[in-house]
């Protein structure tokens, strides 16, 4: 399984950083805009994340405009998930990217608001 993040540039020139995690069996793609933070750096101990509507598998590989005026993306990393957990409310992955190995772990705090924290090493 892969995962991607995107850097998401809106046409009024803001940007924002969506993360795709694959999940096996499913043809659409769980994805959540992590504000600036990357799940890859090794800077960030956690971050905050929003639970968006899950994109479809093409952005795993896709670079460039987005339908309907909504800006553009381009990949900004890509990793393979090595090992992964889904619950009710929870996720824990380990994920090979290209700059090395996190174990992130993850929590809904509120309805679409998660919490992440990121083990580097």
């Amino acid at each position: 399984m892969r995962t991607v993040i995107l850097r998401h540039t809106l046409p009024d020139g803001s940007w924002h950083y969506d993360w795709l995690v694959q999940r096996a069996g499913l043809a659409l793609v769980p994805t959540w805009r992590t504000g600036q933070s990357r799940p890859d750096d090794a800077a960030v101990e956690s971050f905050e994340a929003e639970r968006i509507g899950d994109h479809r598998a093409m952005y795993l590989d896709y670079e460039g405009e987005v339908s309907g005026g909504r800006g553009s993306v381009e990949r900004v990393a890509s990793g393979e998930v090595i090992e992964v957990e889904w619950g009710d409310g929870s996720l824990v992955l380990s994920v090979g990217f290209e700059g090395g190995a996190v174990r992130l772990v993850g929590r809904a705090i509120q309805e679409s608001t998660w919490r992440f924290v990121a083990l580097h090493g």
